[in-house]
């Protein structure tokens, strides 16, 4: 003997169909800000460093060479035993070079990052676009199976519902106890 299901709402399917409709559209907005902030982070490596620091190693060259000469030119104004006196102009060609080995370092290391960025944004990319196709392929179809449970399980509801007897006693409608004529839906019998 088969029972009928005690289902008095459908709202949680409803519910669940909406959240993932939220879902769909929250998550469609976050493939565009992802792909945005992607787009910006390989533009600054590609074209904001890749111009920088090649300037900048050039304008520390630069420097380099003038640090040099103001050395020859001071130690070349002094007499021998004043040879202490180039102090200043020896740290600025120090700190000149440093700043030389910084910028070559620089430059390599944009090189470096602008394959590893690349790669690495590919990956994304290719993940996101799964993830965009998910939403306009297999989310509709998910959504659309949703809205027919709710419909079969409204229909259900409709039939199985308690019918009131003339004595006041209730009793299951008589839908419910016997099978669904054929073709009539999803749902076919006492139960689901």
């Amino acid at each position: 003997m088969t029972t009928p299901a005690q289902i008095t709402s459908t709202d949680a399917v409803r519910h669940f169909k909406l959240a993932l409709e939220e879902f769909q559209t929250e998550a469609r907005e976050a493939i565009t800000q992802l792909l945005l902030e992607m787009r910006r982070g390989v533009d600054w490596i590609e074209h904001d460093r890749t111009r920088y620091w090649p300037r900048a190693m050039q304008q520390a060259s630069d420097a380099v060479i003038e640090a040099r000469n103001n050395l020859e030119r001071a130690e070349l104004s002094f007499r021998p035993e004043d040879k202490r006196s180039c102090y200043e102009q020896k740290i600025a060609l120090e700190k000149a070079k440093r700043r030389l080995r910084l910028t070559e370092e620089k430059v390599r290391a944009v090189r470096r990052w602008r394959i590893e960025v690349h790669l690495e944004a590919d990956k994304l990319h290719g993940g996101l676009s799964k993830l965009a196709n998910c939403l306009d392929m297999d989310l509709p179809r998910a959504l659309a199976a949703l809205e027919r449970m709710a419909v079969a399980l409204d229909r259900y509801t409709e039939r199985s519902a308690p019918v009131e007897s003339p004595g006041g006693a209730e009793t299951a409608s008589p839908a419910a106890l016997g099978p669904t004529p054929a073709g009539d839906g999803e749902l076919q019998g006492g139960a689901p």
